[in-house]
Parts: structure tokens; C-alpha cells; sequence
């Protein structure tokens, strides 16, 4: 209805590319038996994207991940971020006091190292949860 009264098509579900300068400048038609396009469309419906965008990941690699599983990608990225610029002060912090001969408890300096240890090894399981399937 929305796309009816203003003349434009609406958002795909999955959100729209990111722009780039110059746009993009390059079409590419594809010619699809009904069966094939039927099952694109299918695909792209379950992914939450467009056929359009479908098709491009598909082609480029990009593992085939719903919208809610790149949302909670995104979303352990953002988290992992975080982590490690807390870690990163954390060390600076410590380098600073060894650097000014203050004595920095043993235990302190274990627990940032297990602290990053870990932050790895989720980074780790991360990416291997995620890689191109």
C-alpha cells in the first residue's frame, strides 16, 4: 500500500546497501527459468534481503545469514569492541605504572592477560561459527 501512494519500493527486510562513492554504476541481467527465480525469491525472503542481494553474496561469498543472525553477529562484534578497548586501557594502564616503577599486583596483571585470553577465543569461535559454510 505505502509503495502504491508514494510510487517507490519499500525497504527490503534486510536493509539497504551502504552507499559508495559514485554509486554503483554496474547492472548485470540474469535470466532465470520461473523455477529458479522462484527458488532465488525464496531464499532471499528466508534471508530477510533482497534478490538482488542475494544473488550478489551468494556470488561474492558471503555466508547465507538470516537478518537475526546478522544481527546477533553484529551485535557480539560490537560487544567484542568494547572489550578489547577496555583490555587495550587496561594494559596501557599497567604499562604506565611499571613504566613509573610503581609495583602493579601480579594478580592484576593475570587477570587482564585471562581476560584477553578469553576475549581470543571467543573472537576465534566467532569467526569458526560464522565462516563461509
Amino acid at each position: 500500500m505505502a509503495q502504491e501512494l508514494s510510487g517507490r519500493r519499500a525497504v527490503p527486510a534486510g536493509g539497504r546497501n551502504k552507499r559508495v562513492p559514485g554509486g554503483r554504476t554496474h547492472v548485470t541481467k540474469v535470466m532465470m527459468t520461473p523455477e529458479e527465480r522462484a527458488r532465488v525469491q525464496a531464499r532471499a525472503a528466508n534471508l530477510g534481503i533482497s534478490v538482488p542481494r542475494a544473488l550478489v553474496e551468494a556470488a561474492i561469498g558471503v555466508p547465507p545469514l538470516t537478518r537475526r543472525e546478522r544481527e546477533v553477529l553484529y551485535g557480539e562484534l560490537n560487544r567484542l569492541k568494547f572489550l578489547l578497548a577496555n583490555l587495550t586501557n587496561n594494559a596501557n594502564q599497567i604499562a604506565r605504572a611499571l613504566n613509573s616503577d610503581v609495583e602493579v599486583p601480579p594478580a592484576m596483571i593475570r587477570s587482564v592477560l585471562e581476560r584477553a585470553e578469553s576475549t581470543v577465543e571467543r573472537v576465534e569461535a566467532l569467526a569458526e561459527e560464522f565462516r563461509v559454510r
